[in-house]
């Protein structure tokens, strides 16, 4: 039965538009959803061409007998020429799904795909995030299923078997009608990853921002941030980064406190703790859309430099240096940054405008350790991937010798000690990374940013996305960045960040409009030769 497009949204700017307080910056792509006028236009539509459902697919794909769960799709035919016609599906990956219906529409690659080849859209969410889990309590134990293979089986198995409410004939399943694969971060990784590990299904690809490459110590995420900002930013904060260092490692107590105090994070007791406090809004960068406007990572460059409205100063590429940028970043941070921060994750233990809490890694007692729900706030279910596949992606400081903007006190084995407190062990059941699987054995599995010999994938990294660091766009990629080839061609975007070009709204930047246009004219030939090989 058709279902009202008129959704409850959770809202998700906790995960774009903030640094988080416990792990790393979470790779997800922009959220984008229905306009009023579109909830209109869509509802009117002849029935059945516009709506959402369920699908049922399998708690776990080697045993079938232990039963299916429902996975939750969202769809618009409109654009749909009739049986056999192509299918764009997307997975907004490590979130739930309804914050990205706009990704039905023309205001997205997907719908401007759609609309060139008379297909239809499915927006899918993918296993244990929103509704889409097979258990309530997200248990180490019940969480065993939650792989990156299980995902990849339910997208396939959805592809060749689901029965469309707008075709039930099954004549627009794959592989008899062409699906292409839309993603961009993690599901822009999944493209290639389901391209490699399950060929013959989906048609297509177009893989955002994909990193390809799981990495433990993932120091180069911050590489593309220093190559992007200001430099006069970019000097200062270094500045103020080795300065935090220096006092963390070689201080009395009294100027540890002093500078804690400072940035009003006294009351967290492990320096690293603080240190991590101190660095994170430097993971603003990744949220910044290019029609994002004044946003909040420039607010606080600008605090640092002394800039403000009435100014009209000009800077060197050196900045203001540390006697000035140090207590300029300080006010900012605790004026601007920590109010209602830890307090917007809705735990009790975190509550009160200056709460620092979510920044204390050693508080075995915390709520979020023991929220175990679904829908938790705190992104559990995306945290189990990084500790059990294990992709890590744990965002550290860079090595001695080389320029910083990240506390070098905080080191992978920082963020891998949380997953025991997020998943302590039940029985037999714990987390890959805690038995000995490594990233080199999920590399192994997946070819990581080696996966080059691709069948009908293009890719698009942004050149200032911290994630084109496990890129196949990577500067650090043994061989340099594969630049792509005909047969499988790479766009690497001047000045784009994260997924930039999955939205129209970011043609304002002509390079993404550019790649934008190849992106369409790719996807409209392959799909051409689908029909032309019959």
């Amino acid at each position: 039965m058709k279902s009202s497009f008129l959704l409850s949204v959770v809202s998700t700017s906790l995960f774009i538009g903030d640094a988080l307080g416990l792990f790393p910056k979470l790779s997800v792509v922009e959220p984008l959803e229905l306009l009023q006028d579109e909830v209109a236009q869509l509802r009117s539509a002849s029935f059945p061409l516009t709506g959402n459902g369920t699908f049922n697919t399998y708690i776990d794909h080697n045993n079938p007998r232990l039963g299916t769960f429902p996975i939750r799709y969202w769809y618009n035919a409109t654009s749909w020429a009739g049986p056999g016609s192509p299918v764009i599906l997307m997975t907004p990956g490590e979130i739930a799904a309804e914050g990205y219906t706009g990704y039905l529409t023309d205001r997205a690659m997907t719908g401007v795909y759609a609309n060139a080849v008379g297909g239809a859209v499915l927006l899918v969410e993918h296993r244990y995030y929103g509704d889409s889990t097979p258990y309530e309590v997200q248990s180490t134990r019940n969480l065993r299923y939650h792989t990156l293979d299980q995902a990849v089986a339910d997208f396939v198995l959805m592809a060749r078997k689901i029965k469309l409410p707008f075709d039930t004939s099954g004549q627009t399943n794959a592989p008899k009608a062409p699906w292409v694969w839309v993603g961009g971060s993690y599901s822009g990784a999944l493209a290639a990853w389901i391209e490699r590990l399950a060929p013959g299904t989906f048609w297509a690809y177009h893989g955002s921002s994909g990193p390809l490459e799981a990495i433990y110590d993932y120091w180069q995420y911050f590489y593309p941030i220093q190559q992007g900002m200001p430099r006069n930013c970019s000097s200062d904060f270094e500045a103020i980064i080795d300065h935090v260092d220096r006092v963390f490692t070689h201080g009395s107590r009294k100027e540890k406190l002093a500078l804690k105090e400072s940035f009003g994070v006294e009351e967290l007791e492990h320096d690293d703790d603080a240190a991590q406090s101190i660095s994170s809004p430097i993971w603003a960068w990744q949220s910044i859309q290019l029609n994002s406007g004044y946003s909040q990572f420039y607010q606080m460059c600008d605090a640092i430099e002394g800039v403000n409205l009435t100014s009209s100063s000009s800077y060197s590429a050196r900045g203001v240096g540390l006697n000035k940028a140090l207590p300029n970043y300080a006010a900012w941070f605790k004026s601007s940054y920590i109010p209602g921060y830890c307090e917007s994750y809705g735990y009790s233990d975190w509550s009160g405008t200056d709460n620092v809490q979510c920044w204390n890694t050693y508080n075995a007692s915390m709520e979020v350790w023991h929220d175990w729900s679904a829908r938790s706030t705190f992104y559990r279910s995306w945290v189990w991937q990084t500790c059990n596949d294990p992709f890590f992606y744990y965002q550290t400081g860079a090595p001695k010798g080389k320029p910083t903007v990240f506390s070098r006190l905080v080191g992978p084995e920082y963020y891998q000690r949380q997953c025991e407190l997020l998943f302590p062990r039940e029985g037999i059941f714990t987390y890959a990374s805690n038995v000995g699987k490594t990233a080199a054995d999920i590399n192994a599995h997946t070819g990581g940013w080696f996966h080059t010999r691709t069948t009908r994938l293009i890719t698009t990294n942004g050149e200032f996305d911290p994630w084109r660091s496990a890129s196949v766009s990577s500067v650090f990629r043994p061989g340099g960045p594969f630049k792509g080839n005909p047969k499988a061609p790479v766009i690497l975007i001047d000045g784009a960040r994260h997924c930039n070009d999955l939205t129209l709204r970011n043609a304002v930047h002509p390079p993404v409009a550019a790649a934008q246009k190849v992106l369409l004219e790719q996807i409209t030939a392959w799909v051409g030769e689908f029909y032309d090989r019959k």
